[in-house]
């Protein structure tokens, strides 16, 4: 291996042509771990947002959204061993949607990409298929900021947050992509990135008029 990067680059390169993420956690304990998986969609959400309500925790919420999205991969190479063709294909990304609507089903049609990367076998090429889908599948993207006395809590990337208040559309779970902490003298204020594959909630409630 002839290696022109970092150790972190390498591995983060090595991350995303896999559809992963890596990252490093610590606990109380001071014992760190480090992460090298797909992002976490499933489970609990750490902790709830709130915007357009009663006692909101959310100073302000920007949302923007693509469609235009690829929602199915062809993949396909020559073995040059053999010379049998790999298949690569996907026709959907693995992560589960977090929304009641996925990508492919708002987009209304099929949008495919066509990978072409050199592998050894199918299962390499399928691999690099679903990273591809993985990376397009997040199409909505919102940013919002917050501080630790409004929200009560400290919000933490590769963790899922549940939104409240922003409609039937964009109320929801989201994936926290990335959160920037300003503590100072006056407080400790947090700016969130958050990516959504999907859109509308099944558990929504619309709020009472004011």
């Amino acid at each position: 291996l002839v290696q022109r990067e970092t150790d972190l680059r390498f591995i983060r390169r090595l991350a995303r042509r896999n559809g992963h993420l890596f990252w490093i956690t610590t606990d109380q304990n001071g014992i760190d771990t480090a992460h090298f998986k797909r992002p976490p969609l499933s489970g609990t959400p750490a902790t709830e947002l709130v915007i357009n309500l009663d006692s909101p925790n959310l100073d302000a919420l920007d949302i923007s959204w693509d469609t235009e999205q690829p929602t199915s991969a062809m993949a396909k190479q020559l073995d040059l061993n053999t010379k049998s063709p790999i298949d690569g294909g996907v026709s959907t990304s693995p992560l589960p949607p977090l929304g009641s609507a996925a990508l492919s089903a708002i987009a209304g049609g099929t949008h495919s990409l066509h990978l072409a990367t050199p592998v050894d076998d199918a299962g390499d090429l399928r691999g690099r298929s679903e990273a591809a889908l993985i990376e397009a599948d997040f199409f909505l993207r919102a940013t919002g900021q917050t501080t630790l006395s409004a929200l009560g809590a400290v919000v933490r990337s590769h963790t899922t947050v549940k939104l409240r208040g922003a409609g039937s559309r964009h109320s929801g779970d989201y994936f926290c992509a990335s959160v920037k902490h300003t503590i100072d003298a006056t407080g400790h204020r947090m700016e969130l990135e958050l990516l959504r594959n999907g859109w509308g909630c099944l558990l929504y409630t619309s709020p009472s008029p004011r």
